[in-house]
């Protein structure tokens, strides 16, 4: 072989190795990105983290952002979070297959991403005004479930910072906070910040022991949207509200004696598994024939629509494996189930400012009013 021959061989391979470093390089950058879109996809948070996220996943697909990605809220967009999320993410891989995680998960989230740079990249506060109506339909666990219904106008409000007002004020203003536990439903001080800068603060007078100046400094948090709506997606609703939900819906039939009480019966108190739920509800059926064979053999579809949907309300609301139930967490957003906005209203009184004393108002007016609707 002479010289000429064996540079051309060498310049054929140095071409081809260069093609195919090239070829390499594209499918490895296309399938890092692949990667990467599949692991802020909601079926890798979903599914693939089957066991550890099925109550969260399982809820969220009934939620009101069920067509929001898990990444849209919790990484959002940019290159620094998704790597601080892929980073602080990597812990929980190795927990998850050592089956040593938390059961329940605890929350809040920690490091989240503020507020403003996820919901409100499609919610605007200062944009809401005015009140809301409220329609509020309950039905008593006796033989007529008896309807009941409750009219109420919510205060919203909203608003730039200057004139922001009622329940958004909040977020139209600066409030900053000290949540003294770790569920941050303690809070020992507020401090309210004036467009000059200057605090008016707040403080619970029980606690003024562990409100130092340093670690009011070192720990203080601004509030944002999820300090209120803390479940804004994963919603554990107790089975006596979708049953409301589900009869005013007319997904179960309201005619139908004592409807809610056997959902109830069935499905509150928590029960030790999916199946054992099912099998109660299921037994609902000869409850009707028993007790009302006419009215069964009238009303069969009725009854079985009726189950079909007390099944459905049993899968969300029955997570044994992860000692999860519709008690578990607590929702901020009223104060029904939860100390919600009494963590700070009524509970913590002025420190400094021209009110100096008086606790935060506490009025219901301030939120809400009643509404009698013909």
């Amino acid at each position: 072989m002479n010289q000429a021959t064996a540079q051309r061989r060498h310049r054929e391979k140095l071409l081809f190795l260069m093609f195919a470093g090239a070829i390499g390089i594209v499918f490895l950058v296309y399938g890092g990105y692949q990667l990467i879109a599949f692991m802020d996809s909601t079926a890798f948070c979903g599914v693939l983290c089957h066991k550890v996220m099925y109550p969260e996943y399982t809820v969220y697909q009934v939620s009101p952002h069920s067509r929001v990605s898990c990444a849209e809220c919790h990484v959002g967009s940019g290159a620094d979070y998704l790597v601080r999320s892929k980073v602080t993410g990597i812990p929980l891989v190795f927990v998850t297959l050592a089956d040593t995680y938390d059961r329940p998960i605890p929350t809040p989230v920690e490091n989240l991403r503020p507020a403003r740079e996820t919901c409100e990249q499609c919610h605007r506060p200062e944009k809401f005004t005015g009140d809301i109506i409220r329609i509020h339909t309950t039905y008593l666990p006796d033989e007529k479930n008896t309807k009941k219904v409750d009219t109420r106008a919510l205060r919203v409000g909203g608003g730039e910072f200057a004139v922001a007002r009622d329940i958004h004020w909040h977020i139209g203003a600066k409030v900053w906070y000290l949540p003294l536990d770790k569920s941050r439903q303690e809070i020992g001080w507020v401090g309210v910040e004036g467009s000059n800068g200057q605090l008016i603060e707040y403080a619970d007078p029980k606690r003024t022991a562990e409100l130092t100046s340093q670690r009011i400094q070192d720990e203080k948090r601004l509030m944002d949207c999820m300090d209120c709506h803390n479940r804004a997606t994963h919603i554990f609703r107790s089975p006596e509200e979708l049953i409301d939900t589900a009869l005013t819906q007319g997904k179960i039939d309201s005619s139908l004696p004592f409807i809610k009480k056997l959902g109830l019966d069935a499905l509150d108190p928590p029960n030790s598994s999916l199946s054992e739920a099912i099998a109660k509800v299921e037994a609902i059926k000869s409850y009707y024939q028993a007790s009302y064979a006419q009215l069964y053999q009238e009303k069969k579809a009725a009854i079985d629509a009726a189950v079909v949907e007390l099944k459905e309300i049993a899968r969300l609301t029955t997570f044994p494996d992860m000692n999860v139930s519709w008690q578990t967490y607590r929702d901020n957003i009223s104060h029904q189930e939860s100390p919600g906005c009494f963590r700070c209203h009524g509970k913590l009184v002025e420190t400094t400012g021209v009110q100096t004393g008086k606790a935060i108002d506490a009025d219901c007016k301030s939120c809400h009013y009643s509404l009698a609707l013909p």
